[in-house]
């Protein structure tokens, strides 16, 4: 009798870890899943992943930036002045918790109307934003290069102009 209770508790036991690796396992497909959703390769996609991007250096968010920009990104200023993802990232990190920021880009925002366009040729997409100012003409602002890798929108290239001058 003694040995049917130690063998059913041994059986007891195996099934319990058995399950829970059967849970676990499960569980860590179903995250690998998640992180493997795709975003649209759409125009719109590629808005959503820039005002991602916006938000994200006003609020500080450096995981954010992280991920969107690919390790070789580069920004160039409207002064010429070339920064790497490591400077953007910096930046990014200066104005964590910093409402300053965002009320800055907000005024900015509010004083320089513009409007975006997406043009998507394969896996590369450029988003450009435009002056908007009724009848003058519109100049472009600056514009992103964007690359659909992983199934995502990654920021490759920026250039600014002085264009809102």
């Amino acid at each position: 009798m003694y040995k049917r209770i130690v063998n059913a508790i041994n059986f007891t036991t195996s099934f319990t870890i058995l399950v829970l690796f059967f849970a676990m396992g499960t569980a860590l497909t179903s995250g690998a899943r998640a992180q493997r959703i795709s975003e649209p390769h759409t125009a719109s996609a590629v808005i959503a992943a820039d005002e991602g991007w916006s938000k994200a250096e006003e609020t500080g968010d450096i995981k954010y930036v992280d991920a969107l920009l690919l390790s070789e990104y580069r920004s160039i200023s409207s002064d010429g002045k070339t920064y790497g993802k490591s400077a953007i990232l910096a930046h990014t990190a200066r104005d964590k918790n910093n409402g300053e920021g965002a009320a800055k880009v907000e005024q900015w925002r509010a004083s320089h109307p513009y409007r975006t366009s997406v043009e998507i040729n394969g896996d590369v997409a450029i988003l450009s934003f435009v002056q908007d100012k009724g009848l003058d003409p519109k100049p472009v602002m600056s514009c992103d290069i964007f690359v659909y890798r992983d199934g995502r929108w990654r920021a490759f290239y920026s250039q600014h102009t002085e264009a809102e001058k």
